[in-house]
């Protein structure tokens, strides 16, 4: 008994002391735990780590406050954007009834005499430029005490403003008045295109137009100046020669067909500008714009064939309508083309590198200002020849030709300012919605039926466009 007494308490002895030992092992192995955590706590890397962690999540809401305010600035510049748009598509429906009831209602068929002073009428943009950017603009310089201060800050804007121009034809770069002369380079050129059709549809680059204040001047030699003025004025003399001849077979058709079949047939003029885009500019030929091409011109012939009265009517009348509607429909084919030939040549000679609102005023109001003072000279001559008598408006007749004139100077600026706050392709695509408005003008105004050949026409010309807008977004991206 006393053995197995003395072996029993030499086990329990034995298992004390490793429950002794299990449990300093125990306190030993937390100590060092505590004294890891701490020494990881403290360390450098773990406070960057720590600090990593709070400016990821103080950077989360910050990114997120930012998107937040960019959203808010987008669609605020697309509803300032949809309103203008609003009011160009409005001005260009109220120019084209307009046009139509003074030389139809009111009997003033004096096609060019009409353009020729809603042309002119847009000179009137360089003296609001002017009191512009030398009196209200923000950006302008605040040492512009005297008149002739503001005359030479002008005339230097509208010389940086068309610089580019200089570039295609002497390779001349522009120079700082502040550095020493710079050297000669090359300067490329971005064909950027001054309507909607070309802007969005004849052009894969998506570009925007922008309104840069004008922080240099350019200074050139008396030489230099010869030369580039030179090359400026044939420029804007050319490009308002171009765009004047299809300007006048639109007014000239208002008198031979309808007003929903000629704004159709006109916006057509995109897609010319891509075909001669291939021949003049070697532009790629693409299957999916040719087929838009093809559409657009089906659209055309079935507004032009199933827009006419029968002919087998023996009303005399009835007869010379539809021949008149006819002549109208192919001559209006023939301004679209000649006004899609007249962009490809801007895109080609005219195109700045940096499409500014300043420029766009600038070519505009000296096209204006080319067309008063020298394409005047067709008057006279269609007076003599008897095409087209010339007879001073009445009060009314000049009142609404005035209309005409400031509709179609709002147009213009209304479609700039869309550009601007948006893209090319929102703008070229709001103004196509001209085609159904002023079918349904007609319609409400003057009592013109809508057949179903406008219908089908006028959704091909669109399907047409939207597949050349569709193509050249793809070609931008």
């Amino acid at each position: 008994m006393s053995r197995t007494g003395g072996q029993r308490n030499a086990k329990d002895d034995r298992a004390s002391e490793q429950n002794q030992h299990a449990h300093a092992l125990a306190q030993t192995q937390t100590q060092t735990q505590a004294h890891t955590q701490q020494y990881r706590d403290s360390s450098p890397a773990s406070s960057q780590t720590s600090t990593r962690r709070s400016s990821v999540r103080t950077a989360e809401p910050a990114e997120e406050a930012q998107d937040s305010d960019e959203r808010k600035e987008h669609d605020r510049r697309f509803k300032i954007a949809s309103v203008i748009l609003f009011i160009c598509i409005l001005s260009f429906v109220l120019q084209t009834e307009l046009t139509k009831f003074v030389q139809t209602s009111m009997g003033y068929h004096k096609p060019y005499l009409i353009l020729w002073f809603a042309h002119s009428f847009w000179s009137i943009i360089l003296p609001a430029q002017f009191v512009y950017t030398t009196y209200l603009a923000r950006s302008r310089p605040r040492n512009l005490t005297t008149f002739r201060d503001r005359v030479d800050y002008f005339a230097r804007l509208i010389h940086q403003s068309t610089s580019s121009l200089y570039h295609r034809k002497v390779q001349y770069n522009a120079v700082d008045i502040d550095s020493p002369r710079a050297s000669m380079s090359p300067a490329p050129s971005s064909p950027i295109s001054s309507s909607a059709s070309s802007l969005a549809a004849s052009s894969p680059s998506q570009s925007t137009v922008v309104n840069t204040p004008m922080s240099h001047s350019s200074t050139f030699t008396s030489r230099e100046k010869v030369v580039l003025n030179r090359y400026l004025f044939w420029v804007v003399f050319g490009m308002t020669t171009l765009f004047m001849v299809p300007s006048y077979l639109w007014y000239f058709c208002v008198n031979l067909t309808s007003m929903a079949n000629l704004t159709a047939i006109y916006n057509t003029a995109c897609f010319f500008a891509y075909l001669f885009s291939i021949l003049l500019l070697k532009e790629k030929i693409v299957r999916n714009k040719v087929l838009a091409v093809v559409l657009s011109l089906v659209g055309v012939a079935i507004i032009s064939l199933t827009s006419r009265g029968s002919s087998d009517s023996d009303d005399d009348s009835a007869k010379a309508s539809n021949k008149a509607g006819i002549l109208g429909d192919v001559l209006s084919l023939v301004a679209a083309a000649l006004y899609g030939f007249e962009e490809v040549m801007y895109k080609k000679y005219s195109s700045p590198k940096v499409h500014s609102i300043t420029f766009a005023n600038t070519m505009t109001g000296l096209m204006g200002v080319v067309t008063c003072l020298m394409l005047w000279f067709p008057i006279p001559i269609l007076h003599f020849i008897g095409h087209e008598v010339f007879e001073l408006p009445t009060q009314n007749e000049f009142l609404s030709v005035l209309m005409i004139a400031t509709l179609g100077l709002v147009y213009n600026g209304c479609f700039m300012l869309v550009v601007s706050q948006t893209s090319p392709v929102f703008a070229a695509v709001g103004v196509m919605a001209t085609i159904p408005l002023v079918a349904l003008t007609d319609w409400a105004v003057f009592g013109d039926k809508i057949g179903w050949g406008n219908i089908v026409g006028g959704i091909s010309i669109l399907a047409g466009f939207a597949i050349l807008v569709r193509e050249n977004r793809k070609s931008a991206h």
